[in-house]
């Protein structure tokens, strides 16, 4: 079941209407992002460009949408039975108002999408909507920019006013579903992450990690971490092993070579801990780096030879 707020048809109540549009690469770019976002009514009016193949390739597999655009004449004729028309602009001022960002927009479109098609005004690559374009239209939204640089290209400015048009009223994936009677998948239990924070404390400080004052106040950083992360079972049984693995090779080959007594609460080396792995005759030892023992028999290398 998947989580969303509006019925999908609402959708195709937009109308994204493209104003003497100049060039057949952004005419198809917007064919491009209206399909990327669920949007399928295109008008064009007083297209200043042939739609033709480059428009074509530029809207690759949104062609469809290119064939089925609407060619008009006049503004009025594009938006004909509207109950909802805006048009895009960043400047403010007559003609513009009420100027809305796109987030203030969504909610407007909100009120009345269920009620008919709602027209979003696009204009011209180089100036935009005029006053003449904008008389028609209940207001402007604006795609807030860096000020020193407000200038956005057409079919990029229809994608992110799609976006924002799918986020507030189009299909919502479904949410991944946990698989049922995993319980690898449940979250762990209080006593479960009593027992690995434990383990994991006792691992630090014998790995003299933690500081010897105050050593929990560090600690409760890697716990909020791990409650932040949600955990499941199956992580945290991961960060159980990890840390058991810590705890063997520091207990088999550094505290033990070392000399060094257990800590507080560890259980004692076993007697065969740190011992020395066989090496071949003559190479180092892998832990110590030290050769092997002066008096070690070794067998001198046999050569043959045709002169010998």
């Amino acid at each position: 079941m998947t989580e969303n707020k509006h019925p999908p048809q609402l959708l195709d109540n937009i109308r994204v209407v493209l104003v003497e549009p100049q060039g057949a690469l952004n005419v198809g770019a917007t064919c491009r992002a209206m399909k990327n976002f669920g949007l399928r009514h295109l008008f064009v009016v007083r297209p200043g460009c042939e739609l033709n193949l480059d428009a074509i390739k530029m809207a690759l597999h949104a062609k469809d949408l290119l064939q089925s655009a609407k060619i008009c004449q006049t503004i009025p004729e594009a938006i004909a039975g509207s109950v909802l028309v805006l048009g895009t602009a960043n400047r403010q001022g007559a003609y513009h108002e009420p100027n809305m960002t796109v987030r203030e927009g969504l909610d407007r479109i909100g009120r009345d999408l269920e009620a008919g098609p709602v027209s979003i005004l696009f204009g011209r690559e180089e100036w935009g909507l005029t006053k003449e374009d904008l008389s028609f239209a209940n207001g402007t939204i604006r795609i807030v920019t860096h000020p020193q640089f407000t200038s956005l290209n057409l079919s990029q400015a229809v994608m992110l006013i799609a976006y924002e048009l799918y986020q507030a009223f189009g299909v919502k994936p479904p949410r991944k579903k946990r698989q049922e009677g995993n319980p690898f998948e449940e979250p762990p239990t209080v006593e479960e992450l009593d027992r690995l924070y434990k383990h994991m404390f006792a691992v630090l400080n014998m790995c003299e990690f933690l500081p010897r004052i105050n050593p929990d106040a560090l600690f409760q950083i890697i716990r909020a971490f791990i409650s932040r992360a949600e955990a499941r079972r199956r992580e945290i049984n991961i960060l159980m092993g990890i840390f058991s693995h810590v705890d063997g090779f520091m207990k088999k080959y550094v505290r033990h070579r070392a000399g060094k007594q257990p800590l507080p609460g560890e259980q004692p080396f076993p007697p065969s801990a740190g011992k020395k792995e066989p090496t071949a005759p003559g190479e180092p030892d892998p832990i110590d780096g030290k050769p092997p023992p002066t008096g070690a028999a070794r067998r001198p290398p046999k050569h043959t030879s045709r002169h010998s």
